[in-house]
């Protein structure tokens, strides 16, 4: 008879009896406040008050935690999953990334996957090869206002040092200190592979023919003053998305799904509530979307082509099978005259055939970084207003967003990683941040009437 599985509410409970070594608070409130933060999208503060107005479901009769000593506990945990030894095997594949704040540090940031937690999630149907954040291990968090391919080549190293680690493979999205500094690191260990991002490679497809393309600037440009035009009126229902002024290709999905809905607004109308307008008002508004039918649908092809692409390599990686079986699947875009869809499809079975040259059959390699991506957009939203000071100690949330926090974890994080290491830790590795130095830049600063 199989035994029934563990009730986490009532493991939960329990864990409000015990507590961490020197610690007030019992670990089931630690554990509550955390996953507050982590799996909530809720911020210290909020976490806090949260916990102070449901304190008296708490099976003890404990206080609150406060927003500052939550806060520490996550750094803590955070620091104990950046230092902790990792487990030592062949497969590891190492996900690297810049990430960028304001000021002109950057912070290379490394996590690692094993190929067979990889392979567990590719052959889970509903998985289908996509990694969650608790299936990575952070290994670098290392700040610098220069990066190029010696110094990637050496963190590397120091990484490898320090872990007794080499990597079966290294991913990333391919910049150029990071395709130097790996391309340097695999010259030095035969054993690791460098590959990059399908996504990105994606991306730059895309990319490439939307900036050629003289229609997409003139859509872009039409459906900026549509959004102006349209912001204060009673037709602001139907705004065009925010528009990313640094990457415009990114524009392409969420820009699609709106034209579609518009269009077949504009074709039938429904009844809104509390709106009432004439038929000649609304085509003048978004008339013009019609103009845009055709590369429409074209655009929509490409984006047809990058999304099959990349969900066949989240599954099922770079491989020696992969350029045949992508073919396969992009050769309804690929059939008949030339198009934009046509040429991203063979850009992109180019881009597969070169990660895939070299593994033996049955060999498969990570192809997407997109859980990275995730990871670093969880560590900005917990960032918070801190993300306009540049790095502070909340770079160390990124790596607790990894832990599965439960009293085991928790309990041992407290327990190995006091709060003066991390205070040394950020002293070391972030100095001063930019909000500190203006701070000491208009200290007392005169504006001729007082001091400031």
């Amino acid at each position: 008879m199989a035994l029934a599985a563990p009730d986490p509410g009532t493991e939960l409970r329990g864990a409000f009896d015990r507590h961490a070594r020197d610690h007030s608070h019992s670990l089931g409130l630690m554990v509550l406040f955390l996953k507050t933060v982590l799996s909530c999208a809720v911020g210290f503060r909020g976490a806090a008050a949260v916990l102070k107005v449901v304190s008296v479901l708490f099976p003890t009769d404990e206080r609150a935690p406060s927003a500052n000593g939550g806060q520490m506990w996550l750094l803590r945990i955070g620091l104990y999953e950046l230092s902790r030894p990792k487990e030592p095997a062949d497969d590891w594949v190492w996900i690297i990334d810049h990430t960028i704040q304001i000021g002109c540090v950057k912070c290379l940031v490394v996590v690692g996957v094993r190929l067979a937690t990889w392979e567990r999630r590719r052959t889970d149907r509903e998985a289908a090869g996509a990694l969650a954040h608790q299936d990575l291990s952070v290994w670098m968090l290392e700040p610098v206002a220069k990066s190029d391919g010696p110094l990637v080549q050496g963190q590397l190293e120091k990484l490898s040092r320090q872990t007794g680690v080499i990597p079966r493979a290294v991913l990333s999205d391919c910049g150029a200190d990071l395709r130097s500094g790996i391309g340097r690191f695999c010259a030095a260990h035969p054993q690791t592979a460098a590959r990059s991002d399908i996504a990105h490679a994606a991306s730059n497809a895309v990319k490439g023919e939307l900036n050629h393309d003289p229609q997409w600037a003139a859509f872009l440009a039409d459906a900026s003053h549509a959004k102006a035009k349209l912001r204060q009126t009673k037709f602001a229902f139907l705004l065009p998305p925010e528009l990313k002024a640094k990457a415009r290709w990114m524009n392409l999905d969420p820009l699609l799904t709106w034209s579609r809905k518009a269009l077949a607004f504009v074709a039938a109308p429904q009844p809104v509530p509390g709106v009432s307008w004439e038929a000649d008002e609304l085509e003048g508004h978004l008339g013009w979307l019609r103009g845009y039918q055709e590369p429409l649908a074209s655009w929509s092809r490409m984006l047809e082509v990058t999304a099959t692409s990349l969900k066949y390599i989240r599954q099922h990686g770079y491989q020696a099978q992969a350029p045949a079986e992508l073919a396969a699947e992009l050769k309804p875009f690929s059939a008949g005259e030339e198009t934009p869809a046509s040429r991203v499809a063979q850009r992109l079975l180019a881009f597969v055939k070169e990660q895939s040259a070299g593994l033996p059959p049955g060999q498969r390699l990570l192809g997407s970084s997109e859980v990275l991506e995730s990871l670093i957009g969880k560590a900005k939203q917990l960032e918070g207003q801190q993300s306009k000071s540049g790095f502070t100690k909340m770079i160390l949330g990124l790596a607790a967003s990894v832990s599965d926090i439960t009293e085991t974890t928790v309990n041992a994080a407290l327990s190995a990683v006091t709060v003066k290491q991390v205070v040394d830790w950020i002293r070391s590795h972030l100095g001063l941040s930019v909000q500190g130095q203006r701070q000491h830049a208009f200290a007392k600063v005169f504006t001729g009437t007082k001091l400031e």
